[in-house]
């Protein structure tokens, strides 16, 4: 059914000026990075179409152009991109969990050389973390590379736990925390990877974030306002190199919509400095909240063995380790970070070319 701006397939209205911006053709958009090549001025305001014909499950519209203009969309194309009556999202639904859940169904492990690229990133998605294996360390950096580019830090871009000056480079415990909170974008994806682990302790842990987040809303809905509301700093200094890292952050972030999409939480870098008036108020929230990051009951723990790797949502999964006895045994991680787009990106692209060819 057809109507003087738009047209139903399926029991879906779509705008023929959203039709005509989204043209598939050759002649719309670029055959290989899909960019428009017409400017938003060139635009006809009000597309109209001379015929429009649903056949061998396309929408074929010829548009009322000079010279003549014809638009082809696959019909499960257009279902997949309905915005009537709301957008469609492009990803799965994440799967909040805590130590009960994963223990009662043990999370699979991914064989890094056999296993479909988009089974162990569809994990990483929903669960917001994924354990390869049988990664050899020679082949680390050209693994992680074909994802995307591994972010250089001041100490390079795949290092030791050992190399830097800060806790991590220390046999203590390190209590569940994301890394990189001191800077202005900590959207990414962390990885740890197992050279050997011979150590007596060292045992790893997870924390689902937006799990304990989403607890904490319901029981101090008060207190969580003020961790969203409320932005701190988060300081790290590298006297190395003369870096005083400093980002002024909330702990909690949400969208419009008031969904979930970071957490910011590492006590070791927090450093508050508030209004008089705010301090009391936020300790009290800053404290109730972190007895639940360190609640056992929300911590899922494990030994990463040699050849395995550890790939988590930075800004969702937060991660530590049991104290260590170096004097026991070897034990040795490598770490790094990758931009959280390029797994996004991985994740779009499979998701529109599975789901269906366009073209």
């Amino acid at each position: 059914m057809s109507n003087s701006s738009f047209v139903t397939v399926r029991g879906k209205r779509f705008h023929y000026i959203w039709l005509r911006d989204r043209c598939l053709s050759d002649k719309s958009r670029h055959p290989d990075s899909w960019e428009k090549l017409a400017q938003e001025s060139e635009h006809i305001s009000s597309p109209e179409p001379l015929s429009i014909e649903e056949r061998d499950e396309k929408l074929i519209i010829e548009w009322n152009e000079n010279p003549p203009h014809r638009s082809i969309f696959p019909i499960s194309w257009l279902l997949r991109h309905a915005y009537d009556p709301q957008p469609q999202s492009s990803s799965e639904e994440i799967i909040l969990w805590d130590k009960a859940k994963l223990e009662a169904k043990p999370i699979e492990i991914y064989d890094a050389n056999s296993t479909n690229v988009s089974l162990w990133i569809s994990q990483l998605f929903t669960l917001g973390f994924v354990i390869l294996s049988n990664l050899k360390a020679e082949n680390l950096d050209s693994f992680l590379s074909s994802i995307g580019s591994i972010r250089d830090t001041e100490y390079g871009k795949i290092v030791t736990a050992t190399v830097g000056k800060g806790l991590s480079s220390t046999v203590k415990a390190l209590p569940p925390h994301n890394d990189l909170t001191y800077c202005s974008s900590h959207r990414l994806v962390q990885f740890i990877y197992c050279s050997e682990n011979h150590a007596t302790g060292g045992e790893s842990l997870v924390v689902d974030g937006f799990h304990v987040a989403q607890k904490f809303r319901q029981d101090y809905p008060d207190y969580f306002k003020i961790l969203v509301e409320t932005p701190l700093n988060f300081w790290r200094v590298q006297h190395e190199h003369q870096y005083f890292f400093n980002s002024n952050q909330t702990i909690i972030e949400l969208d419009r919509d008031s969904n979930l999409t970071a957490i910011r939480f590492s006590q070791k870098n927090c450093m508050p400095h508030l209004p008089f008036e705010q301090i009391e108020s936020f300790y009290q929230a800053y404290t109730a909240f972190s007895r639940y990051m360190n609640n056992l009951d929300y911590r899922y723990c494990f030994r990463l063995q040699a050849g395995e790797c550890l790939l988590m949502q930075n800004f969702r999964i937060l991660h530590g380790r049991t104290a260590f006895d170096p004097n026991s045994g070897s034990r040795e991680m490598r770490v790094g970070y990758i931009d959280w787009d390029y797994f996004l990106a991985r994740h779009f692209y499979q998701q529109e070319f599975n789901a269906n060819q366009i073209n």
